[in-house]
């Protein structure tokens, strides 16, 4: 499973530094030499949006995402727990209905052929893959949420890394 989970953190990486090597060469050529990228506005919007759901799997996964935790700072461990599990099916959750919601995103930008606006590609497939971003944020959250409930560490790696320090 941490395979799975280190090529999700890899995907997200590159589609963050394809959104930074975009905006590097788009901004060098319109300095440099005065010529606009086409495509480059709606290809990193679109990027952007991509790795952010990417992302939001992760961080979902990881639980490193904003929380205030002043009242499972001061609960008993098995409050933590209760409070960690609760959270967890709560936002797995929402994560379906997002999930859900963008399929129907999905299918209504490929019925409409929408294209971005120099080239004329479709945007279908960016949106799509955005979409995966959530569904794999929803199954990252089910992973989360089986381990809390049975009482497994959740994030084994992170605990590794603390000590390889």
């Amino acid at each position: 499973m941490n395979r799975f989970i280190d090529r999700v953190e890899l995907v997200a990486g590159l589609l963050l530094l394809a959104v930074a090597l975009l905006t590097f060469t788009t901004v060098m050529l319109r300095w440099l030499f005065s010529y606009g990228l086409p495509d480059s506005f709606d290809a990193s919007r679109l990027l952007l949006g991509t790795a952010m759901f990417w992302g939001i799997a992760l961080a979902g996964f990881h639980n490193r995402h904003i929380q205030v935790d002043g009242l499972w700072e001061m609960a008993p461990r098995w409050g933590k727990r209760a409070i960690d599990i609760f959270a967890t099916a709560i936002t797995l959750g929402f994560m379906l209905l997002f999930a859900w919601m963008l399929k129907d995103k999905v299918i209504s930008v490929y019925a409409s052929h929408e294209q971005t606006f120099d080239l004329r590609l479709p945007v279908w497939p960016l949106y799509a893959v955005a979409a995966l971003g959530v569904v794999l944020a929803a199954v990252l959250l089910l992973l989360r949420l089986t381990r809390l409930a049975l009482g497994r560490r959740v994030d084994t790696r992170a605990e590794d890394e603390v000590a390889d320090v």
